[in-house]
């Protein structure tokens, strides 16, 4: 049978919030993409992810998908708290207060109130997320999505990528001919093996077998007000239930002892223990699976005209959806800059900072998510179950330590916001150094390659719903010259915005102090000034990645 034959500007290959990412990126910037993705269009998503951060959720607001995606999982009025607690049916420990949907931005006085940003991180599991995005990206203009197609190589020249596939339904041969090629695979990225890419650092931090019930009646069991994330330490190990849909779909995760083989930890029991109930608790399983917990991140992320993104480039622990919000932050960035080289205002070398700018940055978060799995282990001695003063006075105790340990892995402002390109070859850097910061702590700043401190304009929009997908002169004061800049722009191409800036009253004039600050298309600090430079062309051009040093790949 005759082979079938697709041309696109872009191949992704994993149909994930990733890969749908990027689709949506570059589909929006009039792209075309070919989307390869093994499942079928109708097969369950995973539920590993439950947590999109706000950091994310202001990606899809600029795609316009924000509102959809927030709409989704947990009722309207369903808390989004995280608790630890001794059983299910027993007694509280410490409480992270998440307001629900309905009250999300009226957050004052919650934990993860008052963010810097438009956005708030949504609690919605991976299996309803994917469906939104897949269907948003289906209704997009120049998207050809090709489910049940398995990747099985590629070749590429100076121009061109070629790559190879195959229809599962009918065994035919699929040939996508593009520009460029994305990896978003999963961990065991069929592309990055195909690159000979190798993945570095700890490929056993912590082991757990996870199970998605439906119970109807378990709702009612619980014996403290209700929350989307539910932590215990019980029967001699630590396990969490995350509330899916509020109503009857649970997620467990049981962690297993050390040294301990999958096989001969008995899960059943690891959620009966959990819930604190008996052998009369029926529910169904919906999906089984194990998985151990890495930190490992890809030695490259390019070979040319051929890239990897999110799990094909980095893996570790699922807590906190920090992997696949990392794997969106990716496909974020790398969409702009090949839309750049697509369009022809950039060079090829601009390429070269995806992979400069992204590979420290996941590093960095592999290593909080480490730490975390650290505090996550650490098993509480003394005995908390006793209903008494002693037990309740230990309890107690034993609450204000978890939530002293816990509270910047449940609100990662620095995470989120914080971390800054701060060696990047397409960043005018100015000689500052950028404030440090934790998981949970953040200091907004313009140092260039951070992210561009959010404020709200005197119109009452977003400052991040006055930028577009372009370069944005943000200017301050109505006096300071633009013209070189503009007219350096102009002539090497790069599309640029000028906003002249009417601050609302809460805006902090601290950390906005000079007359002019440039911000990329994903929102990043690319240079600041008081005037604008003596060579404005060589402003322009570092920002576009033509001053990168070596040969145009």
């Amino acid at each position: 049978m005759a082979g079938r034959i697709v041309s696109a500007d872009v191949c992704i290959v994993g149909a994930g919030p990733v890969g749908l990412t990027a689709a949506a990126e570059l589909a929006s910037r009039g792209w075309r993409v070919a989307l390869l993705e093994l499942r079928a269009r109708a097969q369950a998503p995973s539920v590993k992810s439950n947590h999109i951060s706000a950091r994310s959720m202001e990606i899809f607001r600029r795609l316009g998908v924000a509102d959809k995606i927030r709409a989704q999982g947990l009722p309207d009025d369903f808390p989004n708290d995280g608790v630890f607690a001794t059983r299910f049916t027993g007694k509280e420990l410490t409480r992270f207060r998440m307001p629900c949907r309905r009250d999300r931005f009226n957050d004052d006085g919650y934990d993860d109130g008052n963010l810097p940003s438009p956005e708030r991180a949504a609690r919605v599991s991976q299996m309803y997320l994917e469906p939104v995005l897949m269907d948003f990206v289906t209704g997009m203009e120049g998207v050809q999505i090709l489910n049940r197609t398995s990747f099985e190589s590629f070749e590429q020249s100076e121009d061109s990528v070629c790559v190879h596939a195959r229809s599962l339904d009918d065994d035919v041969q699929v040939t996508i001919n593009c520009r460029f090629l994305i990896g978003a695979d999963g961990g065991k990225s069929s592309v990055r093996k195909a690159l000979g890419f190798k993945l570095e650092g700890d490929d056993n931090l912590t082991r757990a077998r996870s199970r998605l019930i439906r119970a109807p009646q378990m709702l009612a069991l619980c014996g403290y007000p209700k929350a989307w994330m539910n932590w215990f330490y019980a029967g001699g190990s630590w396990s969490s239930a995350v509330a899916i849909d509020g109503r009857e779909l649970w997620l467990f995760h049981c962690f297993i002892p050390p040294n301990m083989a999958f096989e001969d930890f008995d899960i059943d029991k690891g959620i009966l223990d959990a819930l604190g109930v008996g052998t009369d608790f029926k529910y169904e399983t919906v999906y089984n699976e194990d998985w151990i917990g890495r930190r490992l991140v890809a030695d490259r992320l390019r070979d040319h005209r051929v890239f990897i993104c999110g799990d094909a480039a980095h893996l570790w622990v699922p807590y906190g959806g920090y992997g696949m919000n990392a794997g969106i932050a990716d496909a974020s960035n790398l969409a702009w800059m090949l839309d750049a080289v697509l369009r022809g205002w950039a060079p090829m070398r601009l390429l070269d900072a995806h992979e400069l700018e992204r590979k420290p940055v996941t590093e960095q978060v592999s290593r909080f998510a480490a730490n975390f799995v650290v505090n996550a282990q650490v098993a509480e001695a003394e005995v908390i179950d006793d209903d008494s003063p002693a037990g309740e006075e230990a309890r107690r105790a034993y609450g204000v330590r978890l939530r002293e340990a816990h509270l910047p892995s449940w609100v990662p402002s620095g995470l989120n916001f914080g971390y800054c390109y701060a060696d990047s070859p397409i960043i005018a850097h100015d000689g500052a150094v950028p404030p440090p910061f934790t998981m949970g702590s953040y200091q907004p700043s313009t140092t260039p390659g951070s992210r561009v401190p959010h404020f709200w304009l005197a119109d009452g929009r977003s400052l991040y719903d006055a930028l577009g997908d372009r370069y944005t002169l943000l200017r301050f004061r109505p006096d300071a010259d633009v013209t070189p800049i503009v007219r350096a722009a102009a002539e090497r191409g790069v599309p640029l915005d000028v906003l002249d800036v009417h601050p609302g009253k809460e805006f902090d004039a601290s950390v906005y102090t000079q007359a002019f600050v440039l911000s990329r298309p994903d929102q990043h600090v690319a240079w600041r000034g008081e005037t604008a430079p003596e060579d404005a062309l060589a402003l322009i051009d570092r920002v576009r990645g033509a001053s990168i040093e070596g040969p145009e790949h």
